[in-house]
């Protein structure tokens, strides 16, 4: 008998996503402007921090409370980590809670060997599956600015 379980996604809702794209094609426009060092010095500094915030804030605090912090500088990692475009705080925690629970099955959100080296960066994030909030895997996130800031993930942007 074949146990194989093909993986089926709901797809991408382009139209929905087209302000994470667009926010990703924009730095294409400097080859159309007059770009300085500064600016390219400025991009790699933005790279470097958000990068921090996603791995400092929604990976390892808010997916899986590796440390505790005050109520404020959480909001500042959320904020932080939300200035990358990826979602909203709550919404990434309970993503990536499913995707260590079910790590390389079908129900693994992002996982590169089911569904790819796409998907797994950048196309779960756009992922009609897995559009809403998971509020039932983040019990442990109480405070109301993590929920306005998850509702309205655009403005720390």
């Amino acid at each position: 008998m074949n146990t194989t379980i093909t993986p089926t996604k709901k797809g991408t809702n382009w139209l929905h996503e087209m302000d994470f794209i667009g926010m990703h094609a924009v730095p294409f426009l400097a080859f159309f402007t007059h770009v300085t060092a500064f600016d390219w010095i400025l991009c790699a500094v933005l790279y470097v921090v958000r990068m921090f915030f996603v791995t400092g804030g929604y990976h390892r605090y808010f997916s899986h409370r590796s440390y505790k912090t005050s109520r404020f500088f959480q909001f500042i990692l959320a904020c932080g980590a939300q200035s990358s475009f990826q979602k909203g705080v709550l919404w990434w925690a309970a993503n990536h809670r499913v995707h260590h629970k079910h790590s390389d099955t079908p129900e693994d959100p992002h996982s590169a060997k089911i569904y790819g080296f796409w998907h797994a960066h950048i196309g779960w994030i756009m992922d009609k599956e897995h559009k809403e909030t998971r509020y039932d895997l983040i019990k442990d996130m109480k405070h109301k600015e993590l929920f306005w800031l998850n509702k309205y993930h655009f403005v720390p942007l």
